[in-house]
């Protein structure tokens, strides 16, 4: 009960956040500075040269540089402190506001997060090494991806950083399957293997109702993308939409391998963990099967990394 009130809270939280840095950022819109800047400027050299045309005349007769000159230093003390009363003091004041909200969102995800996180890693005895195993692995490959030219418009920097965080939120679904079935040993019944299938759907709604109807956060929409399209295969013969090709979410794709990669080297209720050769064997002959053939080709470039953390971190 705890978790799942410090969870509500965190959500809630991240709302009123958000919604100010929303209000913010369209106070920021109707106050544009380059579109105040002109029309003050505008504005101010109109007021100002006719104010020293008026004002000329009492300095008496000047050769036409000095006019000049003078004209230049009288518009100067006219439209600098005008500029920066009306312009320059409160765009810096809008920018303080919201870089100060985008500070408050990126602690209230992060709270969000780690509620999500608590309530994945009660489903499984053994999440946190795989958490900290297919976080590392997703970084290698959509760094890798990045670097061979691939995706470089969605794989930001920001964006994998994102996607590394919602990893582990993978499986969240598996809230709602029972234990029993979870940890069982023998072959799944078809009606078990049906509810197993159903976790992808699951953690996405979970995700889906943490969201608000009016702003969609980054974070949570990478963790959906991730959530429920892990177990799509690239032929169009996963679950649970049998998505097909580029159909499925780059952020899947990645994750897709991640996953069974580590699955396939632990050992489970049900097996012993393969060795490193046999899940690289299994995961590249599984190339334009299961799995997008460039991230298969990012994975196999990563090989002995992904060996070193398998090996590293149990």
């Amino acid at each position: 009960m705890c978790l799942k009130n410090h969870l509500f809270n965190s959500i809630n939280a991240l709302f009123s956040s958000k919604a100010f840095l929303t209000k913010g950022s369209l106070m920021f819109n109707k106050t544009n500075p380059i579109k105040r800047l002109n029309f003050v400027l505008i504005a101010t050299i109109c007021v100002g040269e006719a104010l020293i045309m008026l004002t000329l005349p009492f300095f008496g007769e000047l050769s036409t540089l000095a006019s000049g000159a003078l004209d230049v230093a009288l518009l100067t003390l006219i439209t600098i402190p005008i500029v920066k009363w009306v312009v320059t003091m409160p765009m810096k004041k809008y920018l303080q506001n919201f870089e100060s909200a985008k500070h408050t969102i990126a602690i209230r995800e992060d709270q969000m997060l780690s509620a999500l996180n608590a309530l994945a890693k009660a489903k499984d005895n053994d999440t946190g090494d795989h958490i900290m195993r297919t976080q590392q692995y997703v970084g290698l490959l959509a760094n890798r991806l990045k670097s061979m030219g691939h995706h470089t418009e969605t794989l930001t920097e920001e964006h994998i950083e994102r996607l590394v965080k919602v990893a582990p939120l993978h499986d969240l679904g598996k809230v709602g399957i029972p234990d029993q079935i979870l940890n069982k040993k023998e072959r799944f019944t078809e009606e078990e293997r049906d509810l197993v299938y159903s976790h992808p759907m699951i953690g996405e709604s979970i995700l889906i109702a943490s969201q608000s109807e009016e702003i969609e956060m980054e974070l949570i929409s990478t963790a959906i993308k991730v959530t429920g399209g892990h177990h799509e295969k690239w032929d169009g013969s996963g679950y649970p939409r049998n998505l097909q090709g580029e159909n499925i979410p780059i952020e899947a794709r990645i994750m897709a391998i991640a996953d069974v990669f580590d699955a396939l080297v632990s050992d489970r209720p049900y097996k012993k963990g393969w060795t490193v050769e046999d899940a690289c064997i299994e995961i590249t002959s599984n190339s334009g099967a299961a799995f997008d053939p460039i991230v298969v080709e990012a994975f196999i470039a990563e090989r002995q990394s992904f060996e070193l953390i398998a090996i590293s971190i149990k």
